[in-house]
């Protein structure tokens, strides 16, 4: 097999594998343990969700699509630019990388985590890896994402990138402004102790918390 054959089949496998172990898997231990709905874009926890919920979606849509047509039809075909394979075998170990970081975060979490903002009570975690980064899901899919992009580099892949650097961010501040009022001085002094996405960067000073 040669490394474009492999790049072609690899890609939508990934794409599957992410679905699979980072959403639908979690999704039914959540059920089962605890009888709670891991999906909770839809509830009226805050008025952009539903909005966050649907682009969210069509994106996840949108680099399933991607990963399908690549395989289908190949990098010349979709327009993907030329890079040496160094460079493209660096994308899928920071795919890897994401992916083992998204699920380690998720068992972290346990009982509290959840696709969206709930408006029943949940624990704050901030032990293990979000005692380095305060959103290592959104970090480990940001790396994903990274991967994907230097894996299959073109016009659409980076501005998806950029895209979803967007609704992640716009989400993240959607989160932290929800989890303030939800635990008050216990997130403000953790948000001012711990890194947004990476470590040390992005702390939230008393004022900007507040603002938020």
């Amino acid at each position: 097999m040669d490394a474009e054959t492999f790049h072609r089949i690899a890609l939508p496998v990934s794409a599957v594998a992410f679905l699979l172990f980072a959403m639908v898997l979690p999704t039914v231990r959540l059920r089962r343990r605890t009888g709670r709905e891991a999906f909770v874009f839809h509830r009226r926890a805050n008025a952009f969700q539903r909005v966050m919920g649907v682009c969210m979606g069509v994106f996840i849509l949108g680099v399933t699509a991607w990963s399908a047509l690549y395989a289908a039809l190949g990098a010349a075909a979709l327009g993907v630019w030329p890079v040496p394979e160094t460079v493209r075998w660096l994308g899928w170990g920071a795919v890897a990388a994401g992916l083992v970081v998204v699920r380690v975060a998720q068992v972290q979490m346990g009982a509290s985590w959840r696709i969206g903002i709930d408006r029943e009570h949940t624990a704050l975690v901030t032990d293990g890896l979000f005692s380095v980064v305060r959103n290592p899901i959104f970090a480990g899919m940001l790396w994903v994402m990274t991967g994907i992009t230097v894996v299959t580099p073109s016009a659409w892949t980076w501005m998806a990138w950029a895209d979803y650097v967007l609704l992640v961010s716009l989400q993240v501040r959607l989160e932290e402004e929800h989890l303030l009022g939800l635990h008050g001085e216990v997130y403000r002094d953790y948000a001012a102790r711990v890194g947004r996405f990476i470590p040390g960067v992005g702390r939230l000073g008393a004022r900007e918390v507040v603002a938020s």
